[in-house]
Formats: structure tokens, C-alpha cells, sequence
């Protein structure tokens, strides 16, 4: 078990069942999908036991574990229907003592659905790092390498048949997972590990992990947050599309992109849906326009994040004092995590300046009232991907016209509501007050830049658009630290880890690649390679001193891990690796002394 960080252990739950808070997180049955539907079968009995109900919700007040997630990973040893039958005969159901003899007597040990497992294309000196020039950044790569190895998991035996007494969900081939507490595959840590992979030249692995995703596709119409019965309730950052061309580009296997290009289309649609409260309509400015469709985070749930309960019946216990609906702060929450930013001041109120954040600050918290800069430049790529597939596959789909248009109406619409010309850069924007955002985030410029978008200026005649405009606020924007590029401009002092001085491996992978794509004329190569400099530097030294590669970084410590957030910082780490290899395969090197830099 991990101790949470942030919890003050003179913090109690006072008779949480009776308030307000307590009757909402009761009532929430967990058996509700994103997509819509209602769980059945051997998952709906399972979500009995580990999406909500008064088990869940006694175990986790009694606090028998340190990290929410511990509890709802446990297998059962019987039926979800015997075990509910035990506990409600239970006559102490809130002594914690008794509980603690409940759960050993009826759950396994965590951990004990999935086992370690080798990938067949696992290569102890892939062809790519050995290409590596400097010795040391060539060792830290093939070490770095062998990490996948340790990351890579498959279903038990138990597993197979008894899908009721895990909150696992069955997958078809074994996979790669983030490490530490996160044990299962994860939506969009999968397209950064995909892209480590692929440089490693596990082409196979990276295309079965890819399989898992389409896989729920399949079966739930989405992309589920990860691999877990209570994650079905929310997808995560769309980058389904992204993985499977990225593999295209390796294998250009035409008959496997056609084969799951319908299912890349479905999860466009999950998205995309006239009925689904992802979508917004904006009232264009424009005369005589449409009214312009963008999208933002929303979760189907109403009550706590099973892995994270009792984290979030404390939040929504704030949050029901300033007068919150208790079902809609749970679902804010929830919605937060479907983001992938779980947390930062982007989804709460008032946050300029950082003035008076902590941690009832998150009692605000808002994420389906704000449209999201990153989600929408992440669906445009998904636009401007399904065509690219249509394309490579000499498709004459009528389809390839309608993508066509979404993405220009996309970027028409985020030119006229997310531009910011204040700040010459993109902004998430408020829905309650139609504003911008006061919060300066590395999204603003991170997923514009790697989706191509140069600002409201850029057009077939002036291609630059706004790039040297949007260049010059990025290095003034104080993002841009000496260990990499922090999340946002504002300092939580670690009550929300997606906030500075943290720094996030997607984000600067991201970032430099966007760079490095802007206009020649403008050249954002340069800052590119600063940004790989520092990162690449604060990396090594980190896994120098430690021997760890950590989930997030602190950018005004070079090589210091981060902190923050519910639980504590995890090693591992896939994203983390995948993001250095990919830097150090392509034109990333370390000079003489040993720090990292970039060859140009």
C-alpha cells in the first residue's frame, strides 16, 4: 500500500453515510457506461462489489488501506452474491477491525489476477539505441529497454472464467503497463509506451497492446480510462487514431489499417455524438455562421472514483458546503480524470495567479464547464488522421469529405473561442462566464503546435500564420524551466500534481514535436531543442542518482522527481521511458560531459 500525500491524518469522515455527500456516493450503483449503456453479466456482478455500494463504501471509510485504488484491485475469492450475502450479515459493518477480517477472509491479494510477463520481441540491443552515439546515453537506452520487460503483464489463470470476482477487464493479449500502482493498462499512457516500443523495435507488442484498446471498442463502443471494471464510467485523451498509425508508419500493413480503421471511426463517434454531453454548441460571433461545436471531459458518474473514494467523499463534503450538488461534484471530479489531468487549476474557479489554492480549492473543481484546448487540438488530429487513413487506403468514402470539413469547422471554431490574443496563444475556454481561462497551461501552446495550429492568421497564403507570434509567448510565458517545460503557471505547492513545477513526460514530447514542425521561417527548432536539453539532463541525472525513471518530473529541480496529488509518485515508468527513447533514437544526443543535448 502507498501512504496519499496531502492527507492530514487528524482528518476523519464524521458519519459520511448520513450527509449529503455520503447518500450521493451511496446511491451511485457504478453500473452506468460512457458510452450510455448499463454493465450486464459477469461485469455487472462485479461492479456490485468494486463501483459502489455499502461494501465498497464501509471499507473504504474504515481506511484499512493507505491508497483508495488498493481495496477495489483486490480479486474476490468467492461470488460478488456470497461475499454481499457475508457482509450483510455482518454485525460490526463499521468496526474496522471486523472489516479488516471481512476483506481477508473474502479478497485475494492485490496484484494476483496478473503476472509478469516477457514480450517474444523483447531484444536485449535493439538496432536503433545501439545507434546511439554517445556511450552513456546509449547505456541509459538499453537499459531503459529492458524496463518493457519488467512493465509487461498477462491475465492469470484465475482470471479466465471468472471475470464476476475481478474488477480487472478480460483482455485478449498481454500488455505493457505504466508501472507502480497503475498494474493495467491506461488509455492514453498506452500511446506514449507504443511510441517507446516502436523505436525498440516491438512492433508486435506494441501492435497487440493496440488490440486491447480496439478490443473494448468492440465491445463498449470507446476507450475505457484503463483495464478496470470502475473505469468504464469515462474514456481518457483520444489517441487511439495517433497509436494506430504510428504503427502503420512502421509496418504499412494496409490490411490491418483497414481492419481497424471502422473501429477508429466508432470511437471518433463516442466523442462526437449530437446526443453526448461532450459536445458543446458555441453561438458563433460570426454572422450568418453555425454555431460552432466543440468538445469537453464528461464522466457518467455521479458518485467517488472507486479507486480514489475516499479522497473524493472528503472534496465533495467541501464542496456540499459551498452549497454544490453532491452528484455533480462527484461527477466534476470523475470528469477530471477523464482529462488525464487529475488535478489542476484549469478545472477550478478563480485560480489566476495561484492566489489561495489548496487542497478545498479542488472543491470547485469544473472540468465539464471549460473546453479544453488539448481535447480539441487531440480530436482534430483524430480528424486529420481518419483522413490520412482513408487516404493511404485509396478510400473514396464519402467519409474522407465529412472528416475534411469537421477539422476546418474545428479550427474554425477554435480560432474564434480558444484564440487568445492577449496572450497570442490558445486558451481552454469558461462556459459559465464565456471567457478565457485566467490559467496559463502548457496545453495553450503543447496541443496546438503538435496538431499544426499556427492561430486565427494562418491560411493557404500565409502559412505562418501566428507562429512567430505564438513562439515569442511560449519563452515568455515562464513554462519553460530547467528541467523541462512545467504544466501550468501555477504553483499548488502539491495539492494538484498536474500544476507547477511539475512537469509531465507527454507534455514535452508534445511540445517538441509540435516545435519542431512550425514553419521554417520561424523555426521553433531552436526552443525544441532546449527543451529536449534540459529534459533529457533532469531525466538522466534522476535516474542516475536513483536508478528510477519517475512518472513526472519537477521543472525547476533538475532531476528531481515530482510530487503532489492523492498518492505518491510512482516509478516505472512507461510514458516516462517511451518519451526518452524516442528522444534519444531520433536526433536527440549528450555531449562530452555526459549532460544531454541536442545535435542539430
Amino acid at each position: 500500500s502507498r501512504k496519499m500525500v496531502g492527507k492530514s491524518s487528524s482528518s476523519v469522515l464524521a458519519d459520511s453515510s448520513s450527509g449529503p455527500a455520503g447518500r450521493a456516493a451511496l446511491a451511485e450503483d457504478g453500473m452506468r457506461t460512457a458510452s450510455g449503456g448499463r454493465l450486464e453479466g459477469d461485469l455487472a456482478r462485479a461492479a456490485r462489489v468494486f463501483c459502489g455500494g455499502p461494501l465498497l463504501h464501509a471499507v473504504q471509510q474504515a481506511r484499512l488501506f493507505a491508497d483508495s485504488k488498493q481495496f477495489v484491485d483486490m480479486p474476490l475469492r468467492e461470488d460478488p452474491e456470497v461475499v454481499l450475502e457475508a457482509f450483510e450479515k455482518l454485525e460490526k459493518k463499521n468496526d474496522k477491525e471486523t472489516l479488516r477480517a471481512f476483506v481477508s477472509k473474502y479478497f485475494e491479494e492485490v496484484g494476483s489476477e496478473l503476472v509478469a510477463w516477457t514480450p517474444a520481441d523483447f531484444c536485449e540491443e535493439p538496432p536503433r539505441l545501439l545507434q546511439i552515439e554517445d556511450k552513456n546515453m546509449r547505456a541509459w537506452a538499453l537499459s531503459l529497454n529492458r524496463l518493457w520487460a519488467s512493465l509487461g503483464r498477462k491475465p492469470s489463470t484465475q482470471v479466465a472464467g471468472a471475470q464476476q470476482r475481478h474488477s480487472s477487464l478480460p483482455v485478449r493479449f498481454p500488455t505493457v503497463v505504466p508501472g507502480g500502482r497503475f498494474r493495467e493498462t491506461y488509455y492514453w499512457d498506452t500511446y506514449w509506451i507504443v511510441r517507446g516500443l516502436l523505436v525498440c523495435g516491438m512492433i508486435d507488442t506494441a501492435t497487440a497492446v493496440i488490440e486491447n484498446l480496439l478490443d473494448s471498442v468492440r465491445r463498449f463502443g470507446f476507450v475505457p480510462n484503463g483495464t478496470r471494471v470502475y473505469y468504464l464510467d469515462r474514456s481518457q485523451p483520444p489517441l487511439l487514431t495517433d497509436m494506430a498509425l504510428a504503427v502503420y508508419a512502421e509496418t504499412k500493413n494496409e490490411d490491418w489499417l483497414a481492419g481497424v480503421l471502422p473501429l477508429l471511426e466508432i470511437e471518433y463517434k463516442f466523442w462526437m455524438r449530437k446526443d453526448s454531453k461532450h459536445v458543446v454548441e458555441l453561438p458563433s460571433r460570426r454572422p450568418g455562421a453555425k454555431p460552432a461545436r466543440l468538445n469537453v471531459y464528461h464522466s457518467a458518474r455521479a458518485g467517488p472514483r472507486p479507486e480514489s473514494y475516499l479522497e473524493d467523499l472528503e472534496t465533495v463534503q467541501q464542496a456540499v458546503a459551498m452549497g454544490r450538488d453532491p452528484a455533480e461534484a462527484f461527477n466534476c471530479l470523475c470528469s477530471g480524470a477523464e482529462s488525464g489531468w487529475d488535478f489542476s487549476s484549469r478545472w477550478m474557479e478563480d485560480s489566476a495567479g495561484g492566489a489561495a489554492l489548496g487542497k478545498a480549492k479542488l472543491a470547485t473543481i469544473a472540468p465539464n464547464r471549460i473546453v479544453p484546448v488539448d481535447l480539441n487540438c487531440l480530436l482534430l488530429r483524430v480528424e486529420m488522421g481518419l483522413v490520412k487513413a482513408h487516404t493511404e487506403l485509396g478510400s473514396q468514402s464519402p467519409a474522407v469529405s465529412a472528416y475534411r470539413k469537421a477539422a476546418a469547422a474545428r479550427i474554425e471554431a477554435m480560432n474564434e473561442f480558444l484564440w487568445h490574443s492577449e496572450s497570442n496563444s490558445y486558451r481552454d475556454f469558461r462556459l459559465d462566464d464565456l471567457r478565457s481561462s485566467a490559467v496559463v497551461s502548457l496545453s495553450d501552446w503543447a496541443a496546438p503546435l503538435w496538431a499544426g495550429l499556427l492561430g486565427p492568421s494562418a491560411s493557404p497564403s500565409n502559412p505562418e500564420g501566428d507562429a512567430a507570434a505564438m513562439l515569442e509567448s511560449l519563452q515568455s510565458s515562464g513554462l519553460i524551466q530547467a528541467g523541462g517545460a512545467a504544466s501550468t503557471a501555477v504553483d499548488t505547492k502539491g495539492s494538484t500534481q498536474w500544476d507547477a513545477p511539475n512537469a509531465w513526460p507527454p507534455l514535452q514530447l508534445m511540445l517538441i514535436e509540435g516545435l519542431e514542425q512550425m514553419p521554417a521561417a520561424v523555426s521553433g527548432v531552436g526552443l525544441a531543442a532546449q527543451v529536449g536539453q534540459r529534459w533529457l539532463a533532469s531525466c538522466y541525472a534522476a535516474w542516475q542518482r536513483s536508478g528510477f525513471m519517475y512518472e513526472k518530473y519537477n521543472a525547476s529541480r533538475p532531476g528531481h522527481g515530482g510530487g503532489g496529488g492523492e498518492y505518491e509518485p510512482q516509478v516505472g515508468f512507461g510514458w516516462s521511458n517511451g518519451v526518452v527513447l524516442v528522444l534519444l533514437t531520433r536526433n536527440w544526443q549528450a555531449p562530452k560531459t555526459s549532460t544531454p543535448c541536442c545535435v542539430s
